[in-house]
């Protein structure tokens, strides 16, 4: 099988709704093999990708927190181990919290925000 065959492995971290569930099953239509990478929610990742299979995809779904390294190198090994080479990263996992102004904000939620909107990326 030449390169141009191989099939091509797109991680998006958190992809069990919303956006990152619409880019999982749009890169999947594209030809991607496809890793749901979820923190919480098992069902709604599993749902994205039986939905992608459904329609001739190949997905898989990996419980990661992108807020820690170590969950971040096995969400990667298990990705390739099982769908192949890669060929690109969707950084769609993020949080917000509720809304709040900033001085109702404690140490310990922009530590949580911090740690996966900018440091999850970086790992």
């Amino acid at each position: 099988m030449s390169i141009a065959n191989t099939p091509r492995l797109l991680i998006v971290t958190g992809a069990s709704r919303g956006i990152g569930a619409a880019t999982a099953r749009l890169a999947a239509a594209r030809g991607y093999r496809v890793c749901v990478n979820y923190h919480r929610n098992r069902q709604a990742a599993e749902e994205v990708v039986e939905g992608i299979e459904q329609k001739g995809g190949k997905a898989l779904a990996v419980r990661a927190d992108v807020r820690d390294e170590s969950d971040v190198v096995r969400l990667f090994e298990e990705a390739t181990r099982q769908l192949g080479p890669l060929a690109g990263l969707v950084n769609n996992a993020g949080t917000v919290e509720l809304q709040s102004r900033l001085e109702n904000m404690d140490a310990a939620r922009l530590h949580r925000v911090f740690a996966t909107n900018v440091f999850g990326s970086f790992l």
